[in-house]
Parts: structure tokens; C-alpha cells; sequence
């Protein structure tokens, strides 16, 4: 099943309970939290690996070797084998931090506004933690990688091959011999566009894809040179595109701090907890928290794409 980045906005059926009661049931809040925020972090499409932490932080190595410290050797009949070790990579240390916030609705704005009173709220809880993890872990992803591939021209000179920028830079992170496998191109909402735009991918791609599925259509690409493309806001500065290696890069520790009020997975999503103000100020609050932190654990499987030229 191909991966939808970002997913489409979610839809809202008819409710036969009423509002309050629907605050009132934690998993329906945390059921309808986590489909807004379903496909939503892309910290968790890039960085794929989960180990959940206990005491607050997390021990991991970097740079671990796929080969032992020794290359096999020819070994003949009843003859003993030569021993080799497995070197563990460099340690570091990870700690959890907790992110979260409430936010109120006011029993004037369910009266007023209905079901988007709460949606809104929901929204605007996914969006916060959505901003600050990603922001985390493209900011760790971006320090963390330090080889890089220049394009041939920036991407929007007239002489610029964006494929072949992708294809380099690709092949950069796949010739290391550590089993990578360069899978997704992450870039900014302007490099999305140039990339999907370039005439030169367009014309390499299938004419015949069915009714309102072009590329002029829909402005969609699914997958280029075998690598999926990631549009974020969230890329740290002097990072506009990079190609990584989701399965191998890193992965995200979290702690499941076993609050029995709170609903929800902090493996893959948002935590939720909604109650009446206790300060009997006519209002709900509805709280969202994530105890996240992201590492990396394979800064060579991934590659900065450096003088894009874009904004």
C-alpha cells in the first residue's frame, strides 16, 4: 500500500451522541485524535525504528558496521576457522522530553459552532506536536548527516537535472556497503513542486495512468528513481532536500509513562486526555502530550542535496 503524505483532511459523519458526551468518552477522543493525525509526522515515516525507553532516557550506538573486523577466509578440511569480532558502533545518550499542552472549548463555542468547535481543537493539538517533534528530529536528521551531493545546476536554472541530482545523491548512500538502500527524498513545498513540475521527470514517467490520475491532473508523484518524495515546512536552515534511507537511519525512543487517565500509543501518535475544567470555567480541556525523542542511529544513510537555490 503506497504511503500518503500528507494524508487527505478527514471527514466528519453524523454523531448520534451529543458533543459533551462524546468529551466525556476518552477513547472516542483518542480514536478521533489519532485518525487527524494518521500518516501526519514525518519524523515517524523517516525515522521507522520504535524502542520504548524506560528511566527517561535512551542508550543507542551509531554507525554500527553490517560486517565483522575481518574478511572470511578460505578454511580447509578439519581445519579451524579463523574469529572475528562484531565491533559495536559509538555510544550516546537520548533523553525522553514529554510534549504537550491542553487546549480549552468553551461551552459557548460548541453551542455556537457544533462539531468544529471540537475539531478545530483537536486539529490545532496535532498541529502543535506535529511542528515540534518534526522539527526535532529533521533538526537532529540535518546535524547528524554530514555527507552531501551538489546538483549539477540549481533547480531553478534552465540547465539544472533534478533526477540526476536525486540518482547521485542516492547513490551516494547505497555505495557505502552497510546494506542501505536510499528510499525517500525529503525537500520543502517549493522543491516539491520543481521536482514534480521538471519537465524531464515528466517525460520519463507512464502516459497512460487513467482518468484523473496525470501528473498535470493531480500534481502528484508517488515515487521517482524508486525514491518516494516527503514535502515538509519543517526542515532545519541550510537543509532544502535530502535523500535517506528510512529503514536504517534512525529510529524514535519513547516512554509509556502509564497515566490511567490519558488514552493512545506514544509509539506512533498523540496521547490524549479530555475532562471538564476543573476550575468550573464553563469549558472543556482536551490535552495531547507525546514523550518522544528522535535518534540517529545511520547518519550515512542519508545525504544532503546542497545548492538547490531554493527558498
Amino acid at each position: 500500500m503506497p504511503h500518503i503524505y500528507p494524508p487527505a483532511p478527514p471527514t466528519i459523519s453524523g454523531d448520534t451522541i451529543t458533543i459533551s458526551r462524546f468529551l466525556q468518552a476518552p477513547a472516542l477522543v483518542q480514536r478521533r485524535i489519532r485518525d487527524i493525525a494518521l500518516n501526519r509526522f514525518i519524523s515517524d515515516t523517516l525515522l521507522q525504528g520504535r524502542y520504548e525507553v524506560s528511566g527517561g532516557s535512551l542508550l543507542y550506538e551509531q554507525t554500527e558496521s553490517q560486517f565483522t573486523n575481518a574478511a572470511p577466509e578460505a578454511t580447509p578440511p578439519g581445519g579451524e576457522y579463523p574469529r572475528a569480532s562484531a565491533t559495536p558502533g559509538p555510544a550516546a545518550l537520548a533523553a525522553i522530553t514529554k510534549w504537550g499542552q491542553d487546549v480549552p472549548i468553551t461551552d459557548e463555542h460548541i453551542k455556537r459552532y457544533g462539531r468544529r468547535a471540537m475539531d478545530v481543537a483537536f486539529l490545532k493539538i496535532t498541529n502543535y506536536l506535529v511542528k515540534q517533534v518534526d522539527s526535532i528530529a529533521l533538526t537532529a536528521i540535518g546535524t547528524a548527516v554530514t555527507q552531501s551531493q551538489a546538483v549539477v545546476a540549481a533547480w531553478n536554472n534552465a540547465s539544472r537535472d533534478i533526477l540526476l541530482d536525486l540518482m547521485l545523491a542516492q547513490s551516494k548512500i547505497n555505495s557505502q556497503e552497510q546494506g542501505y538502500s536510499a528510499d525517500t527524498v525529503v525537500t520543502t513545498d517549493e522543491g516539491y513542486a520543481r521536482i514534480v513540475a521538471d519537465r524531464n521527470i515528466i517525460s520519463g514517467l507512464a502516459r497512460e495512468r487513467g482518468a484523473g490520475m496525470t501528473v498535470t491532473e493531480t500534481g502528484d508523484v508517488e515515487e521517482i528513481a524508486g525514491l518516494r518524495i516527503l514535502p515538509t515546512n519543517y526542515l532545519p536552515s541550510g537543509v532544502k532536500a535530502l535523500v535517506v534511507d528510512s529503514s536504517m537511519l534512525g529510529g524514535m525512543g519513547y516512554e509509556r509513562l502509564e497515566s490511567p487517565e490519558y488514552q493512545g500509543d506514544p509509539a506512533n501518535g498523540v496521547e490524549t486526555w479530555s475532562r471538564r475544567d476543573p476550575n468550573a470555567n464553563d469549558q472543556w480541556l482536551v490535552r495531547g502530550r507525546r514523550p518522544v525523542v528522535p535518534i540517529v542511529q545511520e547518519p550515512l544513510a542519508g545525504c544532503i542535496i546542497t545548492g538547490t537555490a531554493l527558498g
